[in-house]
């Protein structure tokens, strides 16, 4: 394809390798049979072989570790190992039911058909091959372990999770730990009233849509957490003024325990995010941020693109618009109107007066006598701080416009260090690199954290909320059928059936049952990152994806505590506006019934023991 060859000539001419190119080329050389001395060179010095995360190894990854363990079986090697004079070893650990990484190429039925690969050539060599179930969680309690047991026992949602003929069984071990799992209703969408005919409304009608009051409501919630609530599973040691003495108390919750994840990065979690700041709690914001989208950004490089070129006069009327000088639509209006020019030559026209215009010119003038002499980044931090661009971006846009200012700054250093600091050249340079930010979560920073549960993989949090399981993964346009070793793109109308091609339909079929068994490990990986707590929500009009599974896993679970409670959103601070239809939350939950464990950790934050009167 010309699109790839000429991908393929620029890393060529640049020196460079893709992560995907180290695996191809590895596993060619390995399988070549001309560059077997470098089996043989590996082999010398190769006993042990230890795979991680194997449920996420791809064929060609499997491939490789075939190649490298091939002498273990045959040949001198096993000559060796047999008398004993040279252990040698394989060792993989994998959870099936956390495979979730398809779309980067892994293979959840591979670990089980390497397993049998493996345990044949073992047997053939009289060797010891073990199979070790982990059955025993060290990171949940009781009531989140009974759930996903519950969610998992039958139906749609076992496919991919578990095998046939097996059920799935979790032990805990922090028995006797406070826990407790959440299920709200769904939240409605609000019904759009229907115009009268023939008016015209003064005002465009605006109405909060679900996903904007499911964040307040959630935002609301999580403050109402960090202010009155408590872990009763953990405890701190505190100062007791009346006594004089420490005495252990449940520790209260901090932000830094929660974390919210997303199946999405969608508009929620920019509400959400908003919602959180606007209430005084941390929060980290999004795992991810594309800068050149945020509206600060943006503003910020109509300044650039005007100390560049005043004559353009789009951006040059974006800027005066902006927060950054804030001219009102009558005041450009006048100035823009009828002029003989440029609009940068009508602006000019004014400087030196006492007037909005010309303190924007003379700012504007200012700046680009700035922009020859100093780095990008320096002209950035001088307009966002001794110019008060950053309060003023912050006054108009709100507090989430805080998190990309302080990217763009960091994006202007890394610009510098690998490139001269030219303000066109970085302009260029972002807005050509799309610079999405990936931000890795602080996991000392005592904030609220929200990331995608991808993102999540391999984390835990003391309490998870999983707030969009009501909205599922649109479907692929094109579909990819295997045809040897290469892949074959296919592509038929989605909602016209009638076009397609039996081969597509199976393909189809196929590619269908592969993603909702991954979205059924998915919903495995949510579930059980949460070590005390779990709450879901979610809003639709009908109960679908997660959220029918999950409310299917509470009513299996009504025999053994878990029972519909009357759901007032309002007694935590949610906006009044909020429907649930009337409609009880799910809850399951124990009491703690052994000592907690002490964190000691939050029991060193501790204020220390105020000083003495004589002091």
């Amino acid at each position: 394809h010309p699109v790839l060859t000429h991908y393929d000539a620029r890393k060529k001419s640049a020196g460079l390798l893709a992560y995907d190119d180290l695996i191809v080329i590895a596993q060619r050389v390995l399988k070549d049979p001309g560059s077997a001395w470098v089996l043989f060179k590996l082999d010398g010095g190769l006993d042990h072989v230890l795979l991680d995360e194997a449920q996420d190894t791809n064929p060609a990854q499997w491939g490789i570790a075939a190649a490298l363990t091939e002498e273990f079986f045959s040949g001198q090697g096993a000559e060796i190992a047999g008398r004993g004079e040279r252990i040698r070893t394989i060792f993989a650990v994998g959870d099936v039911k956390q495979s979730i990484y398809g779309f980067q190429g892994a293979d959840a039925t591979g670990f089980g058909s390497w397993e049998k690969t493996f345990r044949n050539k073992v047997a053939g060599q009289g060797g010891t091959f073990t199979k070790v179930d982990l059955t025993v969680s060290f990171r949940s309690t009781a009531p989140v372990l009974a759930l996903v047991d519950a969610v998992f026992a039958d139906g749609p949602a076992r496919a991919g999770v578990v095998e046939d003929g097996t059920e799935l069984r979790h032990r805990a071990h922090r028995e006797g730990h406070a826990g407790c799992v959440e299920l709200w209703p769904l939240l409605r969408p609000a019904a759009k009233p229907k115009p009268a005919p023939w008016e015209v409304p003064e005002k465009p009608e605006r109405m909060a849509d679900a996903p904007a009051l499911l964040a307040e409501a959630l935002a609301a919630r999580i403050a109402h957490m960090v202010k009155h609530e408590t872990l009763p599973a953990r405890c701190i040691r505190r100062h007791d003024p009346a006594t004089g003495a420490e005495v252990q108390a449940p520790r209260p919750i901090r932000p830094g325990d929660i974390l919210v994840l997303v199946r999405r990065r969608t508009e929620f979690v920019q509400r959400l995010v908003r919602a959180l700041k606007e209430r005084d709690v941390p929060v980290g914001g999004v795992d991810r941020l594309a800068l050149v989208e945020q509206i600060a950004v943006q503003d910020l490089l109509a300044l650039c693109d005007v100390l560049l070129l005043p004559e353009d006069d789009l951006q040059l009327a974006a800027l005066l618009k902006s927060p950054l000088i804030g001219l009102s639509e009558e005041e450009l209006f006048d100035l823009a109107h009828g002029r003989p020019g440029s609009l940068w030559a009508a602006l000019a026209q004014h400087r030196g007066a006492d007037s909005a215009l010309g303190r924007a010119a003379d700012w504007i003038a200012r700046l680009m006598g700035r922009a020859d002499i100093v780095s990008p980044h320096a002209l950035l931090a001088e307009v966002l701080g001794e110019h008060r661009g950053r309060a003023k971006l912050l006054a108009r846009l709100g507090p989430d416009a805080a998190d990309p200012l302080d990217e763009v700054l960091n994006a202007a250093l890394d610009y510098e260090r690998k490139h001269p600091p030219s303000l066109q050249g970085f302009v260029h340079w972002l807005r050509r690199g799309g610079a999405e930010v990936k931000r890795e979560a602080e996991s000392g920073a005592d904030a609220v954290r929200i990331m995608t549960v991808h993102g999540a993989k391999g984390l835990q949090a003391p309490i998870v909320i999983l707030p969009d399981v009501g909205s599922g993964k649109g479907e692929k346009a094109v579909r990819w059928a295997r045809l040897g070793d290469t892949e074959l793109p296919l592509w038929a109308p989605k909602n016209r059936k009638e076009f397609h091609a039996p081969a597509y339909s199976r393909v189809l079929a196929e590619d269908e049952r592969k993603r909702q068994e991954e979205e059924n490990r998915l919903l495995y990986v949510a579930l059980t990152r949460a070590e005390d707590r779990l709450l879901v929500c979610g809003w639709g009009e009908e109960p679908e994806e997660w959220h029918g599974l999950i409310a299917t896993g509470f009513r299996r679970l009504q025999g053994q505590g878990a029972a519909e409670v009357e759901f007032d959103h309002t007694a935590f601070g949610a906006p009044p506006a909020c429907d649930f239809g009337g409609t009880p939350l799910w809850r399951l939950e124990c009491p703690q019934s052994v000592p907690p464990a002490e964190d000691r950790a939050a029991t060193s934050a501790i204020e220390a023991p105020p000083l003495p009167d004589w002091a």
